[in-house]
């Protein structure tokens, strides 16, 4: 019984990531933006567009009509197309605030600057990966059938403390793999820390990785250009403060957001100020609070949190940028290195069959 389960649920995951997924999700969002705003509702713009980016389209399109018929609203609808949770967030806030379109909008060029990083990223990738491999594979032959051979015709006419030479030989010509199991241990790490913060609360989780050296910056930059532009868009749209704080408190789909969001409502329901509830907690850019102070001075608070949001945009993009130009140029040095300890592995027999004669 349990593995017929099991084996169901491998075929059903299958099918949810292959012929129920969203194919070209941006192209998808902004058509369905652009149908939305020329009169078609929702339902009607999403049978529009299922046949042209789903592959299992009439399966889908069945179970979005149970949703529809149950009374889903558009974020169980797009639940079912595997919409990633963080634009699920937004769908919600677009729910409660009726800024559909806008939403929709939003969504397709984000996926669009995500889709332009990934082919930048594969693109500056795939060179050095496969120079890579094919180094990886020359250093083996090299390893198995040649330098055997030279060894044994060094080994038994030098003396100990020359033989030191034939070691570091050995030991240069195993330099692709170290780097490469140097890479896997600190991926691999990774993913064990991954992991293993999943064991702790939200807030804890939130306390850890705003003090990892590298990761902090990312991670404040995502966090607070989330929280500003949900809370921006809420406040923008009528709601008070506390009502905006509870839509995204309500949220099911990103535990940090709505955990940030019950933190900061509970001290503003005893009387702080946003600007002085935000302050309590390092996970937020440290400009955060000036430029919360401002909005709640000017009394324009969603609107310089919209801003706001969009200027934390453009670093994160500057950040992702930089570090995309970093990842190159650090391919092609550990690539030279082990191209230099190749020729070094190879000479330095020779010099000793030099020395010899």
């Amino acid at each position: 019984m349990w593995l017929r389960q099991w084996t169901d649920n491998i075929k059903q995951t299958f099918r949810r990531n292959t012929k129920w997924r969203v194919r070209e999700q941006a192209d998808f969002f902004h058509r369905l933006s652009i149908l939305m705003q020329e009169g078609y509702l929702f339902p009607q713009a999403i049978a529009i567009l299922l046949p042209h980016h789903v592959k299992a389209y009439d399966e889908m399109q069945f179970f979005i009509d149970e949703k529809l018929r149950q009374g889903g609203g558009v974020t169980s609808v797009l639940m079912q197309l595997q919409l990633a949770k963080p634009y699920l967030v937004a769908i919600t806030v677009a729910e409660s605030n009726g800024h559909m379109i806008e939403a929709f909008h939003g969504i397709a060029k984000q996926m669009a600057l995500q889709k332009a990083i990934k082919d930048k990223l594969s693109k500056l990738l795939i060179y050095p990966i496969v120079l890579t491999v094919f180094l990886v594979f020359l250093f083996f032959v090299f390893r198995t059938l040649f330098f055997p051979n030279i060894e044994q015709m060094v080994v038994n006419r030098v003396t100990n403390q020359e033989y030191s030479s034939i070691t570091l030989a050995k030991f240069l010509l195993h330099m692709p793999d170290a780097f490469i199991m140097s890479g896997g241990a600190v991926v691999g790490s990774g993913l064990l820390f991954m992991l293993y913060i999943k064991r702790y609360k939200v807030a804890k989780q939130l306390h850890i990785v705003a003090k990892i050296p590298i990761v902090k910056r990312y991670i404040r930059l995502s966090v607070t250009r989330q929280f500003a532009v949900y809370l921006g868009s809420l406040l923008q749209s009528g709601f008070s403060l506390q009502a905006s704080l509870r839509v995204l408190e309500e949220q099911p789909h990103q535990p940090s957001l709505q955990y940030l969001a019950q933190a900061i409502k509970e001290r503003v329901m005893f009387g702080d100020t946003l600007t002085q509830a935000v302050q309590f907690m390092e996970i937020w850019q440290k400009d955060f609070a000036v430029f919360i102070h401002h909005g709640e001075q000017s009394g324009y608070l969603g609107k310089e949190l919209m801003v706001y949001s969009e200027l934390l945009t453009e670093k994160q993009q500057q950040w992702l940028q930089r570090v995309l130009a970093f990842v190159q140029p650090t391919f092609f040095i550990l690539i030279a290195i082990c191209i230099v300890a190749a020729y070094i592995s190879i000479l330095l027999p020779i010099y000793q069959m030099i020395e010899f004669v």
